[in-house]
């Protein structure tokens, strides 16, 4: 079984993208993005975690950090994660991570639990296929903001950077996220047909169903093509009351 006490450091990955979580065995698991980092280490100290643990206020972070002190690169883990609902679930779906389960109706302090089995350790160490998720380049995203001007794609709220939304009523219906409409971890491409503008809050809820969707039909979901339905592929939900007028 592994330990956190055991990790010698964590540095950046020498022949490709990500870091490596070095042991005193010798090993090292590969992860290509920063913010799964925490998520994991939560997972390997405790067995279960969830947002509420990379959330401001939360002590489980801390602790964390103060085992680890000295032992990884300076702001490489951060306090706290105003996105904490992405760390855990990018382990299974982009890191490859597939046996951390999701398990339905667990809850630790009122969001959704993740739990890694001690059994499953040793697969961290396996190789595994990474979904690798890319922003827009400059062109595509000229042309996203030319296609959507300011405007969130499923709510028509709108949209500006996050340095503009702090403090302001509502922030999160204000906060832009460029979003893949097929997601990454179900095959979706970081291109520009497959971006959307979408308002942190929407982007949030999106995220919340397109996650456990087993068989996806995104072409068919409100969620990713609001110009086609308005209906939610996984659930059947028609969204019509919620959308902005097409």
């Amino acid at each position: 079984m592994l330990q956190v006490e055991t990790i010698v450091k964590i540095q950046k990955n020498q022949s490709g993208p990500g870091y490596d979580i070095l042991f005193e065995d010798g090993r090292s698991i590969w992860v290509t993005k920063a913010r799964t980092i925490p998520a994991l280490l939560i997972l390997l100290k405790y067995g279960v975690g969830s947002e509420s643990d990379l959330a401001n206020g939360s002590t489980t972070l801390p602790t964390i950090k103060k085992i680890l002190e000295g032992k990884y690169p300076l702001g490489l883990i951060k306090d706290y994660y105003g996105d904490a609902n992405k760390p855990f679930s990018e382990l299974w779906n982009e890191e490859g991570f597939t046996w951390i389960k999701q398990p339905f109706g667990l809850r630790k302090n009122r969001s959704q639990g993740y739990v890694l089995d001690p059994s499953d350790h040793e697969k961290l160490f396996l190789p595994v296929n990474k979904a690798f998720r890319q922003s827009p380049k400059i062109t595509d995203l000229a042309n996203i903001k030319q296609r959507l001007p300011s405007l969130c794609n499923l709510c028509g709220s709108q949209v500006v950077p996050d340095s503009q939304a702090k403090g302001r009523f509502s922030a999160d219906r204000l906060r832009r996220r460029i979003d893949h409409r097929i997601p990454v971890q179900k095959d979706g491409k970081s291109e520009d047909k497959n971006y959307q503008i979408l308002c942190f809050y929407c982007n949030k809820s999106k995220w919340q169903i397109c996650n456990p969707c087993s068989k996806p039909d995104c072409e068919n979901c409100a969620l990713a093509f609001p110009e086609n339905t308005t209906k939610i592929f996984p659930t059947g939900e028609d969204i019509a009351d919620r959308m902005k007028i097409l």
